[in-house]
């Protein structure tokens, strides 16, 4: 596991608001993602998106690995939680916490799947 930050999400209740207070904070600009209900930030390092009608007040970081299943099954073993693996088209992630309650995600590139 690498564990390099590798994207990011800002949910968002609100598209409108989200692209202009972070398109005047940073420059960023959003573009609809591949499927409704998604932007994808464009001007930001890692890549980051905006899933629309999200009521989560915190951002999202993912965490690169290279065998999702085998840092899902750590994460449990450490006294985390990990929701089961998502598979996308460019690859796979899940949504975990640590044993404290933090929030985070590991994503694994679509190349990298076994």
């Amino acid at each position: 596991m690498n564990g390099n930050v590798t994207y990011f999400e800002v949910p968002s209740s609100d598209i409108a608001a989200t692209r202009r207070f972070w398109g005047s904070l940073f420059g960023w600009t959003f573009h609809e993602g591949n499927f409704p209900g998604y932007s994808m930030i464009q001007g930001s390092e890692p890549m980051g998106g905006a899933p629309h009608d999200d009521s989560s007040r915190h951002p999202r970081i993912f965490f690169a690995v290279d065998d999702i299943e085998a840092a899902v099954t750590r994460v449990r073993e450490l006294g985390g939680t990990a929701q089961d693996p998502v598979t996308i088209p460019s690859g796979a992630y899940a949504h975990c916490t640590d044993d404290q309650g933090v929030e985070f995600s590991l994503s694994q590139e679509a190349g990298d799947r076994a």
